[in-house]
């Protein structure tokens, strides 16, 4: 979408639900990858929350999302000179190589030489990759991040306070209620201005559950029954079927 000239930036939704048992739940679709990298460059963050969350609760998820991003920034560091390590390395290897095959003599030739010489590469490769997070490309690309995160303003959301209620009927009530549902063709009545929220939820659903997860959940709404790994897992129960709800109420 082009507003004023210029491409708008993607905005990423994270998500505060309170129902039943009143202990929050925090969905988003962050994960520690080179992809969220990326996408975290080039995307503003909003949070969105029904009943209104707590300061620590606030907090404490911004912690755990500084641990994924340090996750995704190693793994991004490791991607990025991934080439220059391991040539390094190797050279490394081959050096420790000669100089204990040529200088140093001992009874076990050949043997020795290789386990010393590949350590020498891992303590390299290993040694390198610490000298590369002191970077200023490094820092400042992290600094920027954490600083995104930092700032991310949560602020209520008719579209989620609506959907806690309907989360706490529906952990409440049999699968076979939430069936008749599906079979009966149900949606979301959703606003126009709340499409961009529940598509922004449906993507943090989508990175809770495996791809197979979700297919199986899907063929026991078809076929009418659940299966005996779904039994006893009422959460993910429903949070399974809100995100097929959406992607009904969405197409």
């Amino acid at each position: 979408m082009v507003e004023d000239g210029a491409m708008k930036d993607e905005t990423i939704f994270l998500f505060h639900l309170r129902i039943q048992d009143g202990v929050p739940q925090f969905l988003h679709p962050l994960e520690g990858t080179l992809e969220w990298i990326e996408r975290l460059k080039k995307s503003s963050l909003e949070g969105r929350y029904g009943a209104e969350p707590r300061i620590e609760s606030i907090n404490l998820f911004k912690e755990e999302l500084q641990g994924i991003l340090k996750k995704a920034i190693q793994r991004w560091v490791a991607d990025r000179w991934f080439p220059e390590r391991f040539v390094l390395a190797a050279v490394s290897f081959l050096l420790a190589y000669f100089f204990f095959s040529y200088v140093i003599r001992d009874p076990v030739p050949v043997i020795d030489e290789i386990v010393l010489s590949f350590l020498a590469g891992i303590l390299t490769f290993r040694g390198l990759a610490k000298r590369y997070y002191a970077r200023e490309e490094v820092t400042t690309l992290t600094r920027s991040l954490q600083e995104k995160l930092d700032h991310i303003h949560f602020k209520e959301s008719s579209l989620i306070r609506n959907l806690e209620t309907l989360l706490e009927e529906w952990e409440e009530v049999p699968f076979d209620a939430l069936l008749d549902r599906w079979r009966r063709g149900e949606k979301l009545a959703l606003n126009p201005e709340d499409v961009e929220e529940a598509q922004g939820l449906l993507l943090a659903l989508e990175c809770r559950f495996t791809e197979k997860k979700r297919k199986r959940f899907l063929k026991e709404l078809e076929k009418g029954s659940i299966g005996k790994k779904q039994k006893g897992q009422a959460r993910d129960r429903v949070y399974l079927f809100l995100y097929h709800f959406l992607l009904r109420s969405l197409s």
